[in-house]
């Protein structure tokens, strides 16, 4: 049943992820026109026209990703306000499942959805890359191979002595962090849609309001988690000792990652109580 839950979730996310991963592409396309547009031989002449470009190109991207990932998020608590507290919510819960499966498949589906569109982001990150290596590559391709082979070549050797991890490793580290607090974002959002009925008459108000709370709680734990690394710090001056970077943040970040799954059960517990116990569809 979780799976044919999980279909029908999906099928309501589908068409609007598309059109946002169809913005993504057409501002990742334009960005790379701008790209093959520009001269990488800059002289007095094309200096300021080529600054004026690449700008022109990141902010664009940059806007882009912003969009995107914001829409995304906004239509997948769109979608679980609508179908869990408004009228569609009848035909929702009147389905012979538990909530508990319910609210599994909403939040499976939705995770997966914003998880789609960071690979999207991922891609066109790539995409841009290429275009950058092509249009370089054609004027010098050799002196870029080279470019690219010596950092490659640092990134081997000297990164394990810099921070104190192998760069494999903290690329594995940094991707389950990421996954994990992307996972949390999502839960948040729907925890607060849900704290939002709480407020009876001005229940998409209450969720903002909700969400800005729960915001500034995790930007003050955060600052904590900051505390280890600030302190690691001050201990290295003040002792003039030199400590890999790695070991001086991984405090931090495993506080914050533990922070993410401590959020993401709790907003699981809050969308399930409010689904169960104070349930109340407009």
């Amino acid at each position: 049943m979780l799976g044919k839950l999980m279909k029908y979730e999906w099928r309501g996310l589908r068409l609007p992820l598309l059109i946002m991963l169809g913005i993504l592409g057409g501002t990742t396309l334009l960005a790379c026109i701008i790209i093959f547009t520009i001269n990488p031989k800059m002289d007095d002449v094309t200096a300021g026209l080529t600054v004026m470009s690449l700008l022109l190109c990141f902010l664009l991207y940059y806007f882009g990703i912003i969009g995107c990932s914001v829409g995304t998020m906004l239509i997948i608590a769109i979608r679980f306000y609508k179908t869990t507290y408004t009228d569609q919510g009848y035909l929702t819960h009147t389905l012979p499942v538990e909530s508990g499966t319910l609210l599994a498949a909403k939040t499976i589906t939705s995770v997966l959805c914003y998880l789609a569109m960071l690979a999207g982001i991922l891609a066109t990150v790539l995409i841009l890359l290429g275009a950058i290596y092509t249009h370089v590559g054609s004027y010098d391709r050799i002196f870029l191979e080279r470019q690219v082979a010596e950092l490659l070549s640092d990134l081997s050797e000297s990164f394990r002595e810099e921070y104190g991890i192998s760069f494999g490793a903290f690329v594995t580290f940094y991707i389950i962090f990421m996954v994990v607090a992307c996972i949390s974002a999502i839960m948040t959002v729907l925890g607060c849609v849900s704290l939002g009925q709480l407020f009876t008459k001005h229940r998409i108000i209450g969720a903002i309001i909700a969400y800005f709370c729960v915001m500034s709680i995790q930007q003050f734990v955060s600052y904590l988690a900051m505390l280890p690394t600030y302190s690691k710090m001050l201990r290295a001056e003040a002792l003039s000792e030199t400590i890999p970077l790695f070991e001086v943040i991984s405090p931090t970040m495993i506080i914050s990652l533990l922070w993410a799954v401590a959020v993401s059960v709790i907003m699981h517990i809050i969308n399930l109580h409010m689904m169960t116990k104070r349930l109340n569809l407009e």
